[in-house]
């Protein structure tokens, strides 16, 4: 098992070829003149257009937001799940994306909400005239239910078993239809409302076309029980620690048992969890974490799990909570120069030539210091070992280390990827200073004698 780098697109906000938008690309979102019709005009044939940039950037998969066609730009009320937004194109276009992605080596995982859909689609206008479909849809105390009771999104009757061969049980069923077209993977919007039982069945229909299609769940809780059922889940759990950490309201000690707990009790399929910083439905990382957003990053890449980039973030875009999160892509801020740019440039990269970080266990590291948060991930060998200490505190601080590394040898030094910093072994444990609101990101390597290694039977 591996962990991935994934890249989130809002379709809408990404790139236009079709220019099918109603206002334009680089209008700015004002939230009183914002409704969720309005169109910015990205397409599939624009993140085409741009397979050059997500290869140059190294990602191993993207994620879209919902393609179907829907309501709004969000399309999370889809009114046909058998059919593809035509502001974004058509089945030929999303053919075409996918080929071009895996000629890349990059896969496509689609979104999909499964829970509700458009109070504007056939279904559902049948189903008010008594129809058939009425079936098709949650109904409690003389009324059909609705997600958060927004009355565009109609809940599904998810237990219907005439619902569930046409979501995701025949051969052609909706999701099984896009996956013979190509598509890889699943993202579940809401997995948490679709309960254990149709969880299980969705990932046993989907499986039945290969085991090396996977389904991630979108779970704003505790990822125990969640991860047992699908193959991961967007790991909200890890930003809510992040966050707290780094705004001082969680100790880092506290921290440190918090992830422990947690990465023990998932197991290794946290590898495959989306590790989430921000999103569609959440603000930008620089908004959350101000001038701590590397050390956010940081550990984005380094805790064990997938790193999920949310479009532009690499750019340094900004923005508050949604709809402010959706701007449209600064395709003019990919340039020489674009410290932000650079800075996500070298950790893809460092994350793609490392298997500690890809494959590795973690490790917990105990710290003389309180206000430090520190953690070891390894996989085979101690060379590619990765010691990632954090200083989320505005003092410098001396520090000394204990882990689970039998291989400490006295002569081992330990070097920042970052910095010149350097950290060096005192019988087995770790010593050195880290820099007030700073990070390191170590590895290992022995002195170098003319002709000795305390290595050379290890």
């Amino acid at each position: 098992m591996e962990a991935k780098i994934g890249y989130q697109i809002f379709p809408d906000r990404f790139y236009s070829y079709y220019n099918r938008g109603n206002v334009k690309w680089n209008t700015p979102i004002i939230a009183e003149n914002y409704s969720a019709h309005t169109m910015y005009g990205g397409d599939l044939k624009g993140i085409q257009e741009k397979i050059d940039y997500l290869k140059e950037l190294n990602v191993d998969f993207l994620y879209l937001t919902p393609i179907f066609e829907a309501n709004s730009n969000h399309r999370y009320d889809a009114k046909d799940y058998f059919k593809i937004d035509p502001i974004l194109g058509d089945e030929k276009d999303l053919k075409e994306l996918i080929d071009a992605l895996h000629k890349n080596n990059i896969e496509l995982c689609l979104d999909i909400a499964l829970n509700h859909m458009s109070n504007e689609s056939k279904w559902f206008k049948s189903a008010l005239k008594g129809g058939k479909e009425k079936n098709f849809f949650r109904y409690e105390n003389d009324d059909f239910t609705y997600w958060r009771d927004h009355k565009t999104l109609v809940e599904l009757n998810l237990e219907n078993h005439d619902l569930q061969k046409l979501l995701w049980q025949d051969e052609n069923s909706a999701m099984k239809k896009w996956m013979k077209l190509g598509v890889d993977h699943w993202r579940l919007d809401c997995a948490y409302d679709l309960g254990f039982d149709i969880l299980k069945d969705v990932v046993k229909h989907i499986k039945s076309l290969g085991e090396n299609h996977y389904i991630i769940g979108e779970v704003w809780s505790y990822p125990k029980e969640w991860i047992q059922v699908m193959d991961g889940i967007m790991n909200y759990y890890y930003t809510v620690i992040i966050k707290n950490m780094l705004n001082g309201s969680l100790k880092p000690k506290i921290a440190a048992e918090i992830l422990k707990k947690t990465i023990k009790d998932s197991g290794m399929k946290i590898l495959k969890s989306w590790n989430m910083l921000s999103s569609h439905d959440s603000p930008r990382i620089k908004n959350l974490f101000g001038d701590k957003w590397k050390l956010a990053i940081v550990m984005q890449f380094t805790l064990p799990g997938s790193p999920l980039i949310y479009y532009g973030e690499e750019l340094g875009m900004e923005g508050g909570h949604d709809p402010f999160c959706r701007g449209a892509m600064q395709w003019e801020n990919v340039k020489e120069g674009n410290k932000t740019l650079s800075f996500y440039k070298k950790l893809i990269k460092l994350f793609k030539d490392s298997e500690a970080l890809r494959k590795g266990c973690y490790y917990e590291v105990i710290s003389n210091d309180e206000d430090i948060l520190a953690y070891y991930r390894k996989y085979k060998s101690i060379r590619d070992g990765k010691l990632i200490v954090i200083n989320p505190t505005n003092k410098d601080k001396e520090i000394q280390l204990y882990f689970e590394e039998s291989l400490l040898l006295d002569a081992m030094h330990l070097f920042d990827h970052f910095s010149d910093n350097e950290l060096y072994i005192e019988m087995g444990s770790v010593k050195g200073k880290i820099p007030a609101n700073s990070f390191g990101i170590f590895h290992m390597k022995p002195k170098e004698y003319n002709t000795y290694s305390a290595y050379k039977r290890l």
